[in-house]
């Protein structure tokens, strides 16, 4: 019987061309769209940047730099723990693991034996190693290191050498102190962009196709399909179950077509992470799936259903991501955003194909997006108990 409410579905959406085109090309166009505009990397606002500042120098002057830019009020600052072992902070990557993570968006490196070059001829760098998806924050803090740099330099009246950097990338400041901003992410990336924004729009439309498709449950009480349906040996439990089956199986469609055209057209990487991009796909399409058919169950017609559900996406897109990313935002937004689907799931496909972490690492994204896939189904269940007592 599950199969063939699945059966039905499926028919139901071959024989609308109109429904077809909606949920695999309207995606595609809008996602080209956005990707198209924002892969310029416009200037946008930054809130306060979260920094990690690793200090393998340990000198008076480098610790005064890294106090005076813990208390400037643009940086939420975290001090990495002190070295148990010298060779565990060669490693420049080792040591901005804050970044990789997630955890910050930028690391600020002063190598061992800084402040003693400061004057010297060639000069170590310090450096900035940044997390670009937010891609004002580095010029931002490139611009605060100087100045703290120089500040500090003059203060403790170190007779620096005014060289011009120890590498082409170095800018030098005023006071012979060379600093680089280096991109940890994007390196190897043929469009790092892109991704981001491929998630965001994906995850807004599943939730469009999915409260569409759940409509059908109403369709079916105005023409009184569904109570034929309940004198049947189809009980209520086993309708929901085929339809939500139905529903997140056409949204792990969508988002594969989505994620596809991504790969072929922006050079996603999406071969290169299939099990954890299947597992994330998988798990989305079932939230999304459960929190359409609650909305249906919670509604009493279709039109009152196509204004909740459109009211509902859009501000969970807004908020979650899927619209603006959410860097731009306040810190307490960012947070407000996490309330959503569209943040949990873009956050899952970030770690992916941003950050290139493995499936592993997807652990409280899944079960966030598990849990809340239950919880609205048995919501749903419950909720469509009065077409049973009808």
């Amino acid at each position: 019987m599950i199969a063939q409410v699945m059966r039905i579905g499926f028919q139901r959406l071959w024989h609308g061309r109109l429904e077809m085109l909606l949920v695999f090309i309207v995606p595609v166009v809008f996602f080209s769209i956005f990707a198209l505009i924002f892969d310029r990397r416009e200037e946008v606002g930054s809130g306060e940047v979260a920094t990690a500042l690793v200090d393998l120098d340990q000198t008076p002057l480098s610790r005064a730099v890294f106090a005076r830019l813990a208390s400037d009020p643009l940086l939420r600052v975290s001090t990495a723990a002190p070295p148990t072992e010298p060779a565990e902070w060669e490693d420049l990557t080792a040591s901005c693991q804050e970044v990789l993570s997630g955890r910050a968006k930028l690391a600020i490196v002063a190598p061992a034996g800084w402040a003693d070059s400061l004057m010297r001829s060639d000069p170590l760098t310090l450096t900035i190693a940044a997390d670009t998806s937010d891609p004002v924050a580095p010029r931002v803090v490139e611009a605060l290191v100087h100045q703290a740099v120089g500040r500090t330099i003059a203060e403790l009246q170190i007779p620096a050498s005014p060289a011009a950097g120890s590498s082409p990338e170095a800018v030098a400041s005023p006071f012979g102190a060379p600093v680089r901003v280096l991109d940890l992410l994007a390196e190897g990336k043929s469009n790092p962009v892109v991704s981001q924004f491929a998630a965001g729009i994906a995850v807004m439309f599943l939730l469009f196709t999915a409260s569409g498709n759940a409509g059908s449950l109403l369709e079916e009480e105005e023409t009184q399909t569904l109570e034929r349906l309940m004198c049947s040996r189809l009980s209520m439990s086993k309708l929901l179950l085929g339809k939500w089956l139905f529903l997140a199986s056409i949204g792990f469609l969508q988002v594969l077509v989505m994620f596809g055209w991504a790969q072929l057209m922006f050079g996603v990487d999406v071969l290169g992470r299939l099990p954890g991009f299947l597992l994330m796909t998988a798990v989305t399409a079932g939230a999304a799936a459960s929190l359409a058919l609650a909305m249906a169950a919670a509604c009493r017609s279709r039109a009152q259903l196509n204004a909740v559900s459109t009211i509902l996406i859009l501000t969970m897109s807004a908020v979650g991501g899927s619209m603006v990313p959410r860097y731009v935002m306040s810190e307490s937004m960012q947070q407000f955003g996490r309330a959503t689907f569209n943040a949990w799931a873009i956050d899952g496909y970030n770690k992916l194909f941003w950050r290139n972490l493995p499936a592993t690492q997807l652990g409280p994204e899944l079960a966030v997006m598990a849990v809340s896939a239950v919880a609205l189904l048995v919501i749903a269940r419950v909720l469509a108990m009065r077409w049973e007592t009808a």
